[in-house]
């Protein structure tokens, strides 16, 4: 299977802060997307979500868990 190399933005999307967007060729976080990466100078396509507040709920969810 080959995978798709096109180069897109990822959102970060949290439970308790604003979603980031990270470039799939360089790495680099912003706070906002752009039309163009500020850090490499790529024009990402179709944006793909990474939804890391699922985690954040888990461990959230992990850390409060009362038993009694």
């Amino acid at each position: 299977m080959r995978k798709n190399r096109e180069p897109h933005w990822i959102r970060h999307t949290h439970l308790f802060g604003p979603d980031e967007y990270e470039c799939s060729c360089c790495g680099a976080v912003f706070a906002q997307k752009y039309p163009a990466c500020p850090n490499c100078g790529i024009s990402p396509g179709p944006e793909k979500e990474e939804p890391d507040w699922v985690e954040e709920a888990e461990e959230l969810d992990w850390l409060l868990d009362d038993d009694d």
